[in-house]
């Protein structure tokens, strides 16, 4: 029998009841074949904004090597590209450009620097690795949370073979998004601009509320177009269209929440920025030493260094709960369109007809994990008769049925068993 969203309403509403679920605090253990427990870490229904971010912490304390592992490799991979940087650009001006935020204040040195082609293009690259390797990395958070919606552990190195020919995908995906917001920011930049020059600066009350708003509205756009890449294998183009239908009927309060989590971020960032502010003054007060001219150089190397790793590791943590968080809410935003709840929850139910191991291998709600869901609950109609109005042809899993051949056909059945 085809289990359905009827046949599991008792299900997902014990799934709704469990309110004091919690996570595993002890260590991590090496991912081992596990029992699925639906439930276990969050619970498997629609979350509400708190919710949200208790989940995100769950996830955390449940695979802490994923979750913290891969954005602290990112972070390694853009500290050495930094360190690498200054060994190629080994002036006094680059050091001091990046160690003394005063620097910027000096006209002779900003020309200088304005001058160098070579200074500007590598910056330029590096900001814009920088920024591909971390939002890279923040995507493929989604992996250990869809895993931990089964209660699995993830660890670092499984979450990359789970997806890992997908990066492409995923970095082609970012760069077409970089481009499109590129084009939409620089008219908007434009206006803004305008309209404080005309107001003497009095609209700033109004421009720059607009423009808070404007960027949650573009970030609640397209935040979950690289997980569309990585579970359900769509293209670049097509994840960018799936994000934006994800969103439907519920734009104001992904915007809200987007906006919630850019002000808590700020917030934190805020205080983690003050012992930066130390080592700062620190490199001054090197510079303005007696020390040798190579000394304070080397001194000032160091600081900077140093600077970058505790850098490395906020963004680390910054990295690991925006990833979990947005994750998270595109878990919510399809239980919410496609009842993935009961899907999930039937396919956990099954009997498990996998090969040993499997779970290492298993992402809850992408296209091959719904794909072979529905083709065990079909299974026992493949003998009816080809007269009968359960024709093999027309149920999911068989060649023909659209929720075998694409993500959306998979996504609309899902829909359809609500």
């Amino acid at each position: 029998m085809i289990r359905t969203a009827a046949t599991h309403r008792g299900a997902r509403r014990q799934s709704s009841t469990t309110s004091s679920w919690s996570a595993p605090s002890g260590p991590e253990d090496p991912p081992e074949a596990e029992p699925l427990s639906p439930g276990r870490v969050f619970p498997l229904r629609r979350m509400v904004a708190d919710e949200l971010f208790s989940a995100a912490v769950a996830v955390i304390r449940r695979s802490p090597r994923a979750v913290l592992g891969v954005p602290f490799l990112a972070g390694l991979l853009n500290f050495g590209f930094t360190l690498a940087l200054m060994v190629l650009l080994p002036s006094s001006s680059f050091m001091r450009m990046l160690t003394d935020p005063s620097a910027f204040e000096d006209p002779d040195l900003a020309l200088g620097i304005a001058a160098d082609t070579a200074f500007i293009w590598l910056t330029l690259a590096s900001g814009m690795l920088t920024s591909l390797v971390l939002t890279a990395a923040a995507a493929y958070m989604v992996l250990p949370t869809l895993r931990a919606a089964y209660g699995l552990r993830t660890s670092m190195a499984q979450t990359m073979r789970l997806r890992w020919g997908r990066l492409g995908p995923v970095v082609v995906n970012l760069i077409v998004l970089g481009l499109l917001l590129s084009i939409f920011t620089l008219p908007v930049i434009v206006v803004a601009v305008l309209l404080l020059v005309i107001t003497l600066f009095i609209g700033a009350v109004v421009v720059f509320p607009a423009l808070f708003l404007a960027l949650c509205w573009v970030t609640a756009a397209v935040m979950y177009s690289p997980a569309a890449v990585i579970v359900e294998r769509l293209g670049p183009l097509a994840a960018i269209a799936r994000s934006w239908r994800l969103n439907r009927g519920r734009w104001w309060r992904n915007i809200g929440l987007v906006a919630l989590l850019y002000v808590i971020l700020g917030i934190v960032f805020t205080i983690a920025s003050a012992p930066l502010m130390i080592t700062v003054a620190a490199a001054d007060i090197l510079q303005g030493s007696a020390l040798p001219p190579a000394s304070g150089e080397w001194a000032s190397f160091l600081v900077f260094a140093l600077t970058e790793l505790y850098g490395t590791v906020v963004t680390t943590l910054f990295i690991g709960v925006v990833g979990t968080v947005v994750a998270l809410m595109y878990l919510n935003a399809r239980i919410r369109q496609e009842a993935l709840d009961v899907t999930l929850l039937a396919a956990a139910e099954a009997p498990n007809r996998r090969e040993q191991n499997a779970e290492d291998r298993l992402v809850p709600g992408s296209i091959e994990h719904l794909r072979e869901h529905f083709q065990q609950t079909s299974a026992p109609h493949q003998s009816t008769p080809p007269g009968s109005s359960t024709h093999p042809a027309t149920l999911p899993g068989s060649p023909q049925h659209p929720a075998t051949q694409s993500p959306q056909g998979v996504d609309q059945h899902a829909a359809g068993t609500r």
